[in-house]
């Protein structure tokens, strides 16, 4: 009981520390490529791209940002 106590309590201590503002953007998209070669061997491929940003921001207690 007395770790689970201790463990509440340094929760409760360090959220105000912890508290941080945290952003996600980003884009996707797929589709198909086809690529014609002078040898005469086409091809045809599924391409897809994704990207993902974590912006995040956090204040100290003496107010540094």
């Amino acid at each position: 009981m007395k770790k689970v106590l201790f463990a509440s309590t340094a929760l409760v201590a360090t959220a105000g520390v912890a508290a941080a503002e945290v952003d996600f953007s980003g884009y996707g998209r797929f589709g198909v490529l086809y690529n014609e070669n002078a040898t005469g061997q086409d091809e045809t491929n599924i391409t897809s791209r994704f990207r993902l940003q974590i912006d995040a921001t956090a204040e100290s207690d003496m107010g540094v940002t």
